[in-house]
């Protein structure tokens, strides 16, 4: 099974919250292809090796009023019921209202049957570590669903990130590690070590960062005040996609987090993502068939609690 884990979808029912952000080329900056057409969609899924895809929405429509994330859970679930064996949904949730997000991801997996959330790495500005959000992380683990988490307001982008598209090629990274290290460092996943976090864009620079925050531990007080052990032993609990854009990074990602910690991330249908994720996991130099299959859906199917009667459909 080749089961996607980073995938954006907007139904065709909620167009009307696109309109602020489509180009004269009918289609949202960034995006090649459809966001809506589940036909295009499959057809491409088919072509690209791709079984199944968790579909989440667009960084820029997740954090929403309470009753625009109902709105686009509801319409996604409708739109995507006849797709039942390739499809299946991430919850938007309201996470500046910690206990109305919490709310609803319980309604979008108990009623809806999607199988996590999407959050962003930070909330309006405010970084994941706040206590405030305990609510929302306490029901995940109750429901035993992960967030997925992709950047969005990233650092800088209002100052040195503006010229050159510099806010996704160096604020997307710098954020997504910012967003790991406060829920390592800031104890989030020491108060509840059940909790899921797969991370988007292979993790960002934080792959590359965890010997110098190891290094930084051990050297300097501040993160020991709120976590007593090495932030390694949290850090070996996230997750992370495939979504690097190069080999070399990507073997260095599974040799350094271990084949278990990684799933297919294609970043569909956006022209920064990756057109050939099967292909991408091929590429791997010194990966076993078994790794392989690891990264291609066994993960995703442990992680997200996927239901095995599905995907023997889809296959």
């Amino acid at each position: 099974m080749k089961i996607d884990v980073h995938a954006h979808f907007v139904p065709e029912s909620c167009a009307d919250l696109l309109a602020g952000r489509v180009t004269d080329a009918g289609l949202p900056p960034g995006v090649i292809d459809s966001m809506s057409d589940l036909d295009v969609r499959l057809r491409h899924m088919d072509e690209r090796g791709v079984d199944i895809e968790l579909v989440s929405t667009p960084p820029w429509l997740t954090n929403p009023a309470p009753e625009t994330a109902r709105r686009l859970n509801d319409s996604t679930a409708e739109a995507i019921a006849p797709h039942a064996d390739r499809f299946i949904g991430l919850a938007n949730t309201p996470m500046q209202d910690p206990d109305a997000a919490a709310a609803e991801l319980e309604r979008c997996v108990k009623d809806l049957g999607f199988r996590g959330l999407e959050i962003l790495t930070n909330v309006a500005g405010e970084n994941l570590h706040e206590a405030r959000f305990a609510p929302v992380y306490r029901k995940m683990v109750e429901l035993d669903v992960p967030a997925f988490v992709h950047p969005q307001n990233v650092v800088g982008a209002a100052d040195r990130l503006q010229p050159f598209y510099l806010t996704n090629f160096i604020g997307n990274p710098t954020d997504t590690a910012i967003a790991a290290a406060c829920l390592i460092f800031g104890g989030v996943l020491k108060e509840m070590p059940a909790l899921k976090f797969v991370l988007a864009h292979g993790g960002g620079s934080c792959p590359f960062l965890r010997g110098r925050w190891e290094h930084g531990w051990n050297m300097r007080s501040e993160g020991e005040r709120i976590i007593h052990r090495p932030p390694s032993e949290y850090f070996r609990k996230l997750y992370f996609d495939t979504l690097t854009h190069s080999t070399p990074a990507l073997n260095y990602l599974v040799e350094t987090v271990g084949y278990e910690r990684v799933m297919v991330g294609s970043d569909y249908p956006f022209n920064m993502g990756d057109f050939a994720p099967v292909k991408t996991v091929d590429a791997l130099p010194h990966a076993s068939d078994a790794q392989r299959a690891m990264v291609f859906g066994d993960n995703a199917v442990k992680a997200f609690g996927l239901n095995p009667k599905l995907l023997s459909t889809a296959a």
